[in-house]
């Protein structure tokens, strides 16, 4: 039997090696990726059977390839990690189970993976579908400019 790989999309070394160590004790590979290139050759070529995404990479990296990889025909099951909690929205989705604490432990971590398995393939399209809205809805605002009103009250 074929042990299955899990692709973490994270830049954490740490991270990525003790999960590596959790994954191997009850059977299952981890491969890393840092990027968009690197995550998509991945999934095309047919490896992981689930990807871990770590939405807390820099910038808005993390939520461009989270939407890239959704829209993807062959996107595997998608777990999402965060550190964060200072927006009350992320709060929310961890509670509700839709993103996964990095504090949690990697036990945990994997059994939200198997747990995500375990739903039919013939639900991927709805699962992904779902997620994509829940990702424009967490997605924070970078807005780099102050917001000017259309219509200037000239006086």
């Amino acid at each position: 039997m074929a042990r299955s790989v899990i692709l973490l999309v994270s830049d954490d070394i740490a991270m990525g090696e003790n999960l590596r160590r959790a994954a191997d004790q009850v059977g299952r590979l981890v491969a890393q990726a840092g990027a968009l290139g690197e995550a998509l050759r991945e999934i095309r070529a047919g490896n992981p059977a689930a990807v871990v995404l770590d939405l807390d990479l820099p910038g808005q990296g993390a939520w461009e390839i989270a939407d890239c990889l959704l829209q993807e025909a062959g996107c595997p099951p998608l777990i999402l990690l965060t550190g964060r909690r200072d927006q009350f929205d992320v709060g929310t989705a961890i509670r509700a189970g839709s993103l996964v604490d990095k504090s949690a432990s990697l036990a945990k971590l994997l059994e939200v993976v198997d747990q995500a398995l375990a739903l039919p393939d013939s639900n991927r399209g709805e699962r992904n579908a779902i997620q994509r809205i829940m990702i424009q809805w967490l997605r924070p605002c970078a807005w780099s400019v102050p917001v000017t009103p259309a219509y200037l009250y000239g006086g």
